[in-house]
């Protein structure tokens, strides 16, 4: 088991004051297997009018706010303590993804991230690519596991190649983006067979070599995939933006079907005109 500390931090500048605010924040991690929140603590500046927490449909922590005078700036600002405990490698899943499909079908809480979304529909060339990997009677983990090597290869990660609004098969046929677009790329490959999939927001632990991050996605919010491998193993994930089948070096944020179920920040903003956005994340095992 690791604790790790996590500090993210999100400013908004506004070009003019920003006169009313109601912003909604995925920024709580979520309790799930092998995963706990230690402690967290939740900034907002300037203090808001009003503020509440809740869950959404999926289970994610939201919290709320409302902002009601003049601000030129809005922060917040998360630290927390989580324990991660890595669950127990998996070579073989010991079931086909023909069986994974046809269990997802009726299983409640699983046949809703079978299906596509705005963001990872299909078309023949996602059909294709999916086929290229489950072929008839592969094993379930050991083709995810081919899928998700082969998108690390054949992707190159580039910022500001892609907007929030590139979909899982525009990223597979430009072969280029971020965590966001491998993410969305493999999930639409998955959902084309029915597979059930989720896409998670979270983050990946800062780790410095050669003055530079070690993992692509680190120092920032980062996105991966879970999938279902049927009722034996359950969910497993995966990270195609750096080729890593999860363990103990990733802290899960939220979950749901896209990135639009789990933005970490979202909502409406009456003035300010144009805004710039920072977002510095740091996520390094506690110290003893």
């Amino acid at each position: 088991m690791i604790r790790y500390r996590l500090t993210h931090r999100t400013t908004y500048t506004y070009q003019t004051p920003a006169i009313r605010a109601r912003h909604f924040l995925h920024l709580l991690p979520r309790v799930r297997p092998g995963q706990v929140l230690a402690a967290a603590t939740l900034a907002i500046e300037p203090a808001p009018s009003s503020r509440w927490d809740e869950v959404d449909y999926f289970g994610n922590h939201i919290t709320s706010v409302e902002l009601d005078l003049p601000h030129d700036e809005f922060i917040a600002t998360l630290e927390a303590d989580i324990d991660v405990t890595p669950p127990q490698p998996i070579a073989h899943a010991g079931i086909t993804w023909e069986a994974v499909a046809a269990a997802a079908a009726s299983a409640a809480g699983i046949a809703e991230f079978r299906l596509p979304t705005k963001l990872t529909g299909t078309d023949d060339a996602v059909l294709a690519y999916a086929h290229s990997h489950f072929t008839p009677g592969a094993d379930m983990m050991e083709a995810t596991t081919a899928m998700m090597r082969d998108l690390y290869a054949r992707f190159r990660y580039r910022p500001g190649s892609t907007t929030t609004t590139t979909t899982g098969p525009a990223a597979l046929a430009r072969r280029e983006g971020v965590c966001q677009d491998y993410s969305h790329a493999m999930l639409a490959s998955l959902r084309a067979l029915k597979l059930p999939a989720r896409y998670i927001s979270g983050y990946l632990r800062s780790q410095i070599v050669g003055g530079e991050t070690a993992y692509s996605g680190a120092e920032q919010t980062h996105a991966w995939v879970s999938v279902w491998l049927g009722w034996r193993h359950g969910w497993v994930d995966f990270d195609p933006t750096n080729d890593l089948i999860v363990s103990d070096e990733h802290v899960t944020l939220a979950w749901g079907r896209d990135f639009t179920d789990v933005s970490p920040t979202c909502g409406i903003i009456l003035g300010g005109r144009r805004h710039t956005l920072k977002v510095s994340v740091v996520l390094a095992p506690a110290e003893p």
